[in-house]
Order: C-alpha cells, then structure tokens, then sequence
C-alpha cells in the first residue's frame, strides 16, 4: 500500500478495520464491514486480514484493499488513518495496534487499559455477528445483522464435481441402508477451478472392500435405533463433508462423519471431502473408513476461491464449528452443523436452511480432545438432520 498522509496521496480519506483472524471471523463480520461502507461511501477501506482471505474481498462489496495482517496486529498501514475500527476483539493487543496507528478516530469496545478510549462494554454473551453490528450501532452506524450473504460473481468458474459410478460400498453401518445407488453415468465438467492436476476425476467407490472399521465404532446417541432412510439423490450437485477443525476440541470423530458419508453415498449423492492441507490425512481417513476412492478427498486441492465455488453449488454441507459453517450460512447453502463446547447462540448459523446440533452443554473450544457435548451427537442425528434437509429440495 503506497500512501502519504490521511487521504492516501491525495485520495480519499483511508479506513482500516482490523479482523486479522479466520475465514469465519471475517464472515461473521460482513454485516459490519457493509454497514462502514454505507455510512463512509467516499472513505478508502482498507481490510486488515491475513492474505489468504483476498479472494473474499470482492463478494464482500465493502473493501477496497486486503493489509495482510495475522493476530491482533502491529497494523503496517504507513498512513495515518482518518477512521480505524477495532473488529478484532476487546484488545488491548488489537486496540493498542489500532492507536498507534494515529487514527482521526478510533472505534472499539472499551477497555480497562485505555480508559480514555470510549466505546460501549464488551459482552461475553453476544453472538458475534451481532457484537459487531452493536458495537457500529453505540457510534451510531447501523448495521443490520442479517446481512451476511455472498454472491458468487458469474465470471466464477465452477469446481467440478466428481462422477458418481460403480458399485455402492456393503452397508457396515448398524442402520437399515438406503436402496443402493444407481450409476448415474454423469461426468464432471472437467477440472475447472482446481490447481493443475488436481480435479477430482471420477469418484468410484472400489468393488471389493472389506467391511470398514466405521461399522464397528461407537456412533453415538442413539445408534441402536435404525436410521432414517435418506431420500434419494435427483440432482448433480455434491454433499461436503468437512471434519475438520481448528482445535481437537471441536472435531466430531472421522468414524462418525465416515458413517454419515456412507449412508449419503448409498442413496446416490455425490460426497466429497474437503479441508486444509494439513487436515488431508484426517480426509483420507474419513474416506477410507467410509469406502470413498482418493478423488473425493478435496482436501488439500483447493484454494479458497475453489472453496466458495464448491460450497456455492453443493446440495448440502455437513460440518463442525468452524469457517466452512460460515461459508455455507454465507452462500446460503444447506448445512448440517455440530457444535460442542461452544453455544450456537454465540456462533451458530442465522435463520434459514441450517440445522445446528448441540447437546446444551459448554466447554473449552481450545481443548486437545473431543468434547464430550460434541460426542453426544450421535450420526443418526446428523443423518436426520441431513435428510429433513435433503429432502426440501431447497437446491
């Protein structure tokens, strides 16, 4: 960023809103990134943010520049800012980080450290969408919380989506099965928005496979009823499975999303598997537990923009807590969400086609193991989940 002095060498006056956290940070913070946009239509907004976000930025609608910036700060801006905005956290890292910045004005929730910084309290109890849209609101900015959604811009090519063939994997699951599924015979469109090399091919289930250790793990509450007949597939478009998280504590056993994958496959849906290349072998785990060939495992083969572009198109997505929940709430996909040591009234999907299981207790998000709430969701929970979904057809 070259810039001199308030208004940019010149330019209009420049506001930078720090959120140097995660793609669902940064989704959970959209309604007030528009309202700032609203009521400062001549200011240049600049994002502070880690640089794998850019391709965020246009669908947001309400930045005109990425800073990549991790953590709490320092915030390298090289000009004084006319309006800093603090939608990081209750600092002080990130308060302090904004100050020396010499902002015009600062905005941010108070903080014990910074008495003569007003702003309003900060309450442990909001969720967080709403927290950013009322801390606008104390300065008189309004900011409507449900303004979260993303549109995909037409130019976007689209991620292709494996071809559903062969034979369905034996059930090894302690429900009734769906009906097998019929080959389809549909290919993908080609590889489209993977890196070279990386399209998924064609997602055949092997012909001869062992029963799978899937079927011999505990799956939760629940798990000696049968499970729901999940209603046929009649459309091209893919389930995401995601079992990853940011911390043990909110990632639901791979055995467990292995079943779910299972039961999805048998009735004809398309699964594939995505994640972070660091999450691949815990994807690869799923899959081959759930009888799934190496070319649904997406982990690890798609940047960001392919994401979204996947998530855009999938008939539903089955996740933890964590970013990819907020893409699927954002491109207003339908998602089966679990939740384990923290509330979805705190972070949990808005209104619309989501289903957010919890088993009402809390606990340390950060945490090195399961956490027991999490493991009190059992896969026939999230099946019906996914098969009330499925079967509104809302896709």
């Amino acid at each position: 960023m070259t810039a001199g002095g308030r208004t940019a060498a010149g330019g209009p006056p420049v506001m930078v809103v720090l959120r140097g956290l995660g793609l669902g940070d940064l989704l959970t913070a959209v309604p007030a990134l528009r309202a700032l946009r609203r009521a400062h239509p001549g200011h240049r907004i600049v994002l502070a943010a880690p640089a794998s976000l850019v391709p965020l930025v246009p669908l947001i609608g309400a930045v005109d520049e990425l800073l990549d910036v991790s953590g709490p700060g320092p915030v390298p801006l090289g000009v004084a800012p006319d309006i800093a905005v603090n939608l990081h956290g209750r600092g002080p890292q990130s308060l302090a980080a904004l100050r020396r910045t010499g902002p015009g004005r600062l905005l941010t929730h108070a903080h014990p450290d910074f008495p003569e910084v007003p702003g309003p309290p900060w309450r442990g109890d909001a969720h967080e969408v709403r927290r950013w849209c009322d801390l606008l609101g104390w300065y008189g900015i309004a900011a409507d919380p449900g303004d979260l959604e993303l549109e995909i811009p037409p130019g976007w090519a689209p991620v292709a989506r494996p071809r559903v063939a062969g034979p369905v994997p034996e059930p090894v699951s302690s429900w009734e099965p769906a009906p097998a599924a019929v080959d389809s015979g549909a290919a993908g469109p080609g590889s489209e928005g993977f890196p070279p090399g990386a399209g998924p091919g064609p997602c055949v289930s092997p012909p001869d496979r062992p029963a799978s250790a899937a079927g011999r793990v505990a799956a939760g509450r629940g798990a000696a009823r049968p499970g729901p007949r999940v209603p046929r597939s009649r459309r091209p478009a893919s389930v995401v499975l995601h079992p990853g998280a940011a911390a043990p504590a909110r990632r639901w056993p791979p055995e467990r999303f292995a079943l779910v994958s299972l039961a999805l496959r048998q009735a004809g849906h398309e699964v594939v598997i995505t994640g972070s290349a660091g999450e691949r072998a815990l994807a690869e785990q799923v899959a081959s537990l759930a009888g799934l060939p190496e070319a649904c495992v997406l982990a690890g083969r798609t940047g960001l923009r392919d994401l979204v572009a996947l998530v855009a198109r999938a008939r539903l997505v089955v996740c933890g807590d964590t970013g990819v929940a907020h893409l699927a709430s954002a491109l207003a996909t339908p998602s089966v969400v679990l939740f384990g040591p923290v509330s979805p009234a705190l972070w949990g999907p808005p209104h619309g086609p989501h289903v957010a299981l919890w088993a009402g207790r809390s606990g340390d998000p950060h945490g090195d193991l399961p956490d027991e709430g999490l493991l009190e969701i059992g896969v026939l929970e999230v099946l019906d989940a996914a098969v009330n979904l499925l079967e509104v057809g809302v896709r």
